[in-house]
C-alpha cells in the first residue's frame, strides 16, 4: 500500500490498478458517496493542480471526470471516476473498423479538449480506456496545458508517441496531439509501434528523420495513419477530416481524400546530420538529467533487439542481485567526501562520493556503505533506505528482457510486480518495480534499474525501503538514479 490505506478520511484504498514514473492509481471507495472511484497518487506535487484543472475544464463522456483533489504535504491525490475495463494497449491488435470506432471516440476527447485550450500531450494507448460499458474514455492529463500555461515539461513520456516537433525547437500544438494520435491508432491496428528501433537513440532519431515502418494490417486506414505521422505539422489532416475519415472506414466506405502514401521501406542513413545529432543528444541528456526516465509504458509488440552473440538466457543468469539482509548487512563505513572533480549543481546537503569500485555518485550526507562481492551498498543514517549499485551488470540492448526474464527466475514471496517498463535514456536502460515479504510481517518494495553507460559497461541500481516508506522516499530515489545515470 502507500503506507495509508483511508484519503482524507473519505477515500478508502482497496487495490493499486497502475503505477508510472510519476503516479500510481488505486481502486478506492467513497465512503461518504458510496461507489467506486479511482485515486491517483501524484510524487510530484507540483504538477497536481494543472492535471486536475486541465481534466475539470472538459465536460465530455470521453474525457476521464475528476471528483476532487486532496493535498497533505508531500502528498497529493486526485480522486477520479473509476473505469472498469481496459486499456488499448491491453487490447491491441484490434481489426481495422474496430480501431477506427475506438479512434472516433478519442477524436472527440482530444477535439473537446483543443476547443478549451487543452493540449494532452501524451495520447497514447496505455492512456486510451475501453470501458465494459462500451464507452471509450480518454485518461491521464499528467502532462497537459492549458493554453500558454506552464511552459515546457521536462517529462516527455513514451519515445513511441512523442510528436517530432515536440522533440526539436518548434512550436507545439495541436499537430503534436493528432500526431501522437496516429501513432496510437497504428499501434492498436498493427500490434507495432511505427518507428519501432532496437534503442532509444535509434528511435528518437527514426521519429525525427525517418519514415514509419510500412502498414501491414491496417488496409484502408493506411493511408491516413501515414498522413498523421507526417513530420510536418502542416501537412497532417485537421481533425475535422480525420473524423470523416474514421466514419467512412466504420462504414465500410473508402474515404480516399488526398492521394494514399506509401512509406518506403529505408534504414535510417549511417551518415547523421549535425543538427539532428545535437537534438537527440540535448533530448535525451533532459531526459536523463530531468527526470523523465520513467516512461514506464513498452509497447510490448516491439521488436526485439539484437543481444550480441549470446542467448538472452545464458547471460541473464550471469549476475545476480541478492537482496542484502538488514538492507545493507553488518560493519558498514562512513561515505566520505571526494575533493576533487565535484560536479557542479548538488543538491544542498548532498556529497560527491568517489568509490573504490570504479564508480561515482551524489548521496546525501551521512550515509554508510557496505561492498560485498559485485554489490555496493549505501544506507541513509537512521537504516531504512538502502541504494545498491552492482558493478557487474549484464550488457544488453533488450533492458525490458531482461527484467522480465529475471521476474520469472526469481521466486520472491509475496511478491507483487508495480510496473515495468524501458527508460528514456541516453544508452538505453529498463527498470522493474515490485513489493515482496521477506517475512510475514515486512513488506519491501524495491525498484530496479538497469543503466547502460557506455557501449561494454552497465550497473544495476536497486532502491530498497520498506512498502510505508515508499511515498517519502520516491523523490529522494528518483534524484539518486538520475544524478547516478547522468554523471557518464
Amino acid at each position: 500500500m502507500t503506507g495509508v490505506d483511508m484519503v482524507d478520511e473519505r477515500y478508502r484504498l482497496l487495490e493499486l490498478i497502475g503505477s508510472g514514473g510519476m503516479s500510481r492509481v488505486w481502486r478506492a471507495h467513497d465512503e461518504l458517496l458510496q461507489r467506486t472511484v479511482a485515486v491517483k497518487e501524484i510524487t510530484v506535487p507540483a504538477g497536481t493542480i494543472r492535471e486536475a484543472r486541465a481534466a475539470a475544464r472538459l465536460d465530455h463522456p470521453g474525457v476521464v471526470k475528476v471528483f476532487d483533489v486532496i493535498q497533505r504535504g508531500e502528498q497529493s491525490w486526485i480522486v477520479m471516476e473509476f473505469i472498469d475495463g481496459r486499456s488499448l494497449q491491453q487490447a491491441a491488435p484490434l481489426p481495422i473498423r474496430e480501431v477506427a470506432r475506438i479512434g472516433l471516440q478519442v477524436m472527440a476527447a482530444l477535439r473537446a479538449a483543443h476547443s478549451a485550450g487543452v493540449l494532452h500531450r501524451d495520447v497514447k494507448p496505455d492512456n486510451v480506456l475501453l470501458a465494459d460499458d462500451g464507452r471509450v474514455v480518454l485518461g491521464d492529463f499528467g502532462l497537459a496545458t492549458i493554453g500558454r500555461e506552464g511552459g515546457p515539461d521536462p517529462r516527455l513520456g513514451s519515445p513511441n508517441f512523442i510528436a517530432p516537433e515536440r522533440l526539436s525547437d518548434q512550436e507545439v500544438g495541436v499537430p503534436a496531439d493528432l500526431w501522437s494520435f496516429g501513432a496510437t491508432l497504428y499501434a492498436a491496428v498493427e500490434g507495432r509501434t511505427p518507428f519501432a528501433r532496437g534503442d532509444t537513440e535509434a528511435q528518437l532519431w527514426a521519429v525525427l528523420s525517418a519514415p514509419p515502418h510500412p502498414p501491414r494490417l491496417a488496409g484502408e486506414l493506411s493511408g491516413l495513419l501515414l498522413e498523421l505521422l507526417d513530420k510536418d505539422p502542416g501537412r497532417r489532416p485537421a481533425a475535422v477530416e480525420v473524423e470523416q475519415r474514421l466514419r467512412a472506414v466504420v462504414s465500410s466506405g473508402s474515404y480516399r481524400g488526398r492521394a494514399q502514401v506509401s512509406a518506403p521501406s529505408v534504414e535510417i542513413p549511417q551518415r547523421r546530420r549535425p543538427r539532428l545529432s545535437m537534438i537527440i543528444t540535448g533530448v535525451l541528456l533532459a531526459l536523463a538529467i530531468g527526470g523523465a526516465a520513467a516512461a514506464s509504458a513498452v509497447n510490448r509488440a516491439d521488436p526485439p533487439a539484437t543481444v550480441g552473440d549470446s542467448p538472452p538466457a545464458t547471460r541473464l543468469s550471469a549476475v545476480p542481485m541478492p537482496s542484502p539482509p538488514g538492507l545493507c548487512g553488518p560493519d558498514p563505513e562512513k561515505v566520505t567526501a571526494a575533493t576533487a572533480r565535484i560536479p557542479a549543481g548538488l543538491p544542498d546537503g548532498w556529497i560527491w562520493f568517489r568509490d573504490p569500485a570504479g564508480f561515482a555518485l551524489a548521496l546525501p550526507a551521512g550515509w554508510t556503505r557496505v561492498a560485498a562481492g559485485n554489490n555496493v551498498c549505501f544506507t541513509d543514517p537512521e537504516g531504512r533506505r538502502a541504494f545498491t549499485v552492482n558493478v557487474a551488470a549484464v550488457v544488453t540492448r533488450e533492458p525490458l528482457a531482461y527484467w522480465q526474464s529475471r521476474e520469472k527466475a526469481e521466486a520472491l514471496p509475496g511478491y507483487t510486480r508495480i510496473s515495468m517498463g524501458v527508460l528514456l535514456l541516453k544508452r538505453g536502460g529498463a527498470d522493474w518495480e515490485y513489493t515482496w515479504r521477506p517475512d510475514s510481517d515486512t513488506v519491501r518494495h524495491e525498484r530496479r534499474v538497469l543503466v547502460a553507460v557506455t557501449g561494454d559497461t552497465s550497473y544495476l541500481l536497486r532502491w530498497t525501503v520498506t512498502d510505508k516508506d515508499w511515498p517519502t522516499s520516491v523523490r529522494l530515489q528518483r534524484r539518486l538514479v538520475d544524478l547516478f545515470s547522468s554523471s557518464f
